[in-house]
């Protein structure tokens, strides 16, 4: 991955930042699209990756609907925009050896009727998972629409809660502990992205 733009402005320290964030860089157009997309889509019941790199659904730990975004010539603008914001926040502040997306992204929707969360994890583990290094999230819901499932980060001695407007793009390092509250009113919906590289050594 090779970054040749100026890319939006981050905010996050210089060198070594636990979390990133961008405001005004996922455009209106391409959020419609996405919600429209899930929408219309069958969802699949998100899971889990076990120690044995085998998925499970374990709803003690996670409870959303999903849907797989594979890149194609409709969604090639949210693949870009993506690559080029992930390309920028890794060369200004990660700087971590990347090498692209080895998965597609997964749009995640937490229903109140549901009691949709999930619980604290992180995103590296078995098979697929091993690979990831940094780890990016789009809300795709208004905050004004639910209440509930705020995005936790935990650095240190508390949780620290990630807001999450229209518009914004989340970047933290895999290894980050996370979790999504319970939705207690509304829909919440976002999109998740991996970026992978080179094995750890």
């Amino acid at each position: 991955m090779t970054d040749n733009s100026k890319g939006p402005a981050v905010r996050g320290e210089q060198s070594g930042a636990s979390t990133v964030t961008a405001d005004n860089v996922f455009p209106r157009p391409l959020i419609d699209y996405l919600n429209a997309l899930s929408d219309r889509t069958e969802l699949d019941r998100g899971s889990i990756v076990k120690s044995d790199a085998t998925a499970a659904i374990s709803e003690h730990i996670r409870r959303s609907d999903i849907l797989w975004l594979q890149e194609d010539q409709q969604s090639q603008p949210v693949f870009e925009l993506i690559a080029q914001f992930a390309l920028h926040a890794n060369k200004q502040v990660f700087r971590m050896d990347l090498s692209g997306f080895e998965e597609p992204f997964q749009i995640a929707t937490y229903r109140a009727t549901d009691s949709g969360f999930y619980g604290w994890h992180v995103d590296i583990g078995a098979g697929r998972l091993a690979n990831r290094k940094l780890s990016l999230v789009v809300p795709l819901s208004d905050p004004s629409e639910y209440e509930g499932g705020e995005l936790q980060l935990f650095y240190d001695h508390q949780p620290t809660t990630v807001a999450m407007p229209l518009g914004r793009i989340v970047a933290f390092p895999s290894y980050v502990l996370h979790r999504v509250t319970p939705v207690t009113k509304g829909v919440r919906r976002t999109m998740a992205i991996w970026v992978s590289g080179p094995p750890l050594r």
